[in-house]
């Protein structure tokens, strides 16, 4: 089949599932024509975290069991380099993206005796949730030609917005939030960054009830209830990043 009317295919097969393993298996039958046998969509929290918003997709087989026993999801290279670049990587290149540390190799070696010998990985980030990544693996000695590995890569990427999807994500805590002015996106920006009402009070140049007026309305509106949970609302709307909140 040619590769666009697989991509497209594929996109309308996932959009309409209601359930997330229909979603692996189209995924699994779309990309075994582009030269891989092995999928997984993986939101890395899902291991130490098993609710019903969080998902762990995959058709590794007991290379999955394995994974889970020996906790490998602490130390798993792949997840590992996803968090350091934003693009698409072949296993390959973990090296090159973590460093010269060679701690990865033995859970890479022992993957590969599993039928994971050589694949490719998507880093996926959606700002407040938790990070996730989707991966091609095949039992075959080189990956695919390139251009088949793109289109993978545009597979697995729309297939884990849809899984998303049927788990419950995005939430409507922002789309269904009245819009905040100014005034109030800064206090919120500044309370996510650890500043206390009085700090905010003075870097603003109001008064401290002022403040506590504006916490107290971005608590209701977006009903919660701690300044740990408004610092997450402030990271999903883009005010502040990841190393803003730790340094």
């Amino acid at each position: 089949m040619p590769i666009d009317r697989l991509i497209e295919q594929h996109r309308k097969a996932v959009r309409a599932a209601r359930r997330d393993h229909d979603i692996l298996q189209y995924t699994i039958d779309a990309v075994k024509e582009l030269g891989f046998n092995r999928v997984a969509l993986v939101q890395m929290v899902w291991f130490l975290r098993q609710e019903p918003r969080y998902f762990c997709l995959d058709n590794y087989g007991e290379w999955h069991d394995i994974f889970i026993a020996r906790q490998y999801y602490r130390r798993d290279p792949a997840h590992l380099a996803a968090l350091r670049t934003n693009r698409c990587f072949a296993w390959s290149e973990v090296g090159l993206i973590l460093g010269r540390g060679r701690v990865h190799q033995p859970i890479l070696r022992e993957a590969a005796r599993h039928g994971l010998r050589c694949g490719i990985t998507v880093p996926i980030g959606i700002p407040g949730e938790p990070p996730g990544s989707g991966s091609l693996g095949t039992n075959a000695g080189a990956l695919p030609p390139r251009d088949y590995c793109r289109a993978a890569a545009w597979i697995v990427d729309e297939a884990f917005a849809e899984a998303r999807r049927v788990h419950g994500l995005p939430e409507a805590i922002i789309d269904d939030a009245p819009p905040l002015s100014p005034r109030r996106l800064e206090c919120l920006r500044l309370a996510a960054l650890g500043m206390p009402d009085d700090g905010i009070a003075a870097h603003m140049g109001v008064a401290v009830s002022t403040v506590r007026t504006h916490m107290a309305y971005l608590r209701r509106i977006h009903e919660v209830r701690s300044r740990t949970q408004l610092a997450r609302l402030a990271q999903r709307l883009g005010l502040v990043g990841v190393d803003d909140i730790i340094p």
